[in-house]
């Protein structure tokens, strides 16, 4: 081996005097946070739209993006990262000086999600009024222009974002070269589409949505969902991915607080998820007290998860969860869908990811 120094300098790789990160070849992180409000800004602010049911017209603001989103390259590749909530600020004019506020909200838009053919969507108005009922009623409805328009436009970002975002536009300041090819340069690529795919009803499965009596939110009432997960672990293992900080948070990429203890509180995703533990059996058996953020004030729902050993190395995860609001705070109609595709998405299928377990 050479001395120090005394190295064929033909081999020798020495950083260069200007920086650039050649070819893209070495890991490199950038943040995209402040392109991902610019866009969106160019995407909605100032932008109007009439709505005829309400004989209306409705001007949108600047969106508001609050999240992490950035640009990994490594080897020519670019790894787009993003968690996401964006509300979009938009007012409502009718009639001889009749105004209603409120806002479009995307309270997830995040990179395990941005093959969906549509972003989870809501809308809250600001104070109660005919008028603003209307709107709302135009902004929400599946078959609406108007919401086809606002998630086009949001899929037509994603798209771009995850695609490179930042480092595929000209002038970018992508270190001083283009980007790395793919199979179409960026000026080669076809122009994003606006409009989304007709969205398409929730598909029905077997083991979702199972409705109790009863219309409200609190335990015992409301709706209900089952899962039944299988992974390549021990009891003990699931059980420390549920129970333990340290692995809930890099799994979900975002804080938490859990005491395990009967009566402690928790929490997850940053807030989003709240509750109480009730009952807690070490490898065993999870009981909760659980809320998502977006339900209507003081709704709870009851999970009981169960964990069994069919076999050696093998973990069977049953979920049951019971008292799921028909309504969130928004009135959207699609609580069970999205606390289901939750679970299977955002928690079990990050485990998957994260650790290794898949089966």
């Amino acid at each position: 081996m050479a001395k120090l120094g005394e190295g064929d300098e033909r081999w020798i790789v020495s950083d260069r005097a200007d920086g650039t990160n050649v070819n893209q070849w070495h890991w490199q992180e950038r943040d995209c946070l402040e392109w991902c409000k610019d866009t969106l800004a160019r995407s909605f602010d100032g932008k109007e739209v009439a709505v005829d049911e309400a004989k209306a017209r409705v001007v949108f603001a600047a969106a508001e993006v609050t999240g992490e989103a950035y640009i990994n390259t490594r080897k020519g590749k670019l790894i787009a990262g993003f968690e996401l909530k964006v509300e979009i600020p938009f007012e409502a004019t009718a009639g001889e000086g009749e105004r209603a506020s409120g806002k479009v909200v995307f309270p997830y838009v995040g990179d395990e999600n941005q093959d969906d053919d549509e972003q989870e969507m809501s809308v809250a108005m600001k104070d109660a009024s005919p008028l603003g009922d209307a709107v709302k009623q135009a902004l929400v409805s599946r078959s609406s222009a108007h919401r086809q328009w606002v998630s086009g436009e949001m899929n037509a970002f994603v798209a771009k974002l995850s695609k490179g975002g930042p480092a595929l536009e000209k002038g970018s300041g992508n270190d001083g070269h283009k980007a790395p090819a793919t199979k179409a340069s960026a000026a080669e690529a076809p122009a994003e589409k606006k409009a989304p795919a007709p969205a398409k009803p929730a598909e029905a499965k077997p083991q979702k949505a199972k409705k109790s009596s009863g219309g409200g939110g609190a335990s015992g009432s409301g709706k209900s969902i089952e899962l039944r997960e299988e992974f390549y672990c021990r009891p003990c293992d699931m059980f420390e991915c549920l129970m333990d900080e340290g692995r809930v948070r890099a799994y979900t990429g975002s804080h938490c607080s859990i005491v395990r203890e009967a009566g402690a509180p928790f929490s997850l995703f940053n807030g989003s998820v709240t509750g109480t533990l009730v009952e807690i059996v070490t490898n065993e058996r999870v009981v909760q007290m659980w809320r998502n953020s977006s339900w209507p004030q003081g709704t709870l729902s009851r999970v009981e998860i169960t964990l069994t050993s069919p076999s050696e190395g093998k973990t069977v995860v049953t979920l049951k969860q019971s008292g799921i609001p028909e309504e969130d705070d928004y009135g959207n109609s699609n609580t069970v869908d999205v606390t289901y595709q939750g679970w299977r998405g955002q928690i079990f299928g990050r485990i998957r990811q994260c650790f290794g377990f898949g089966c």
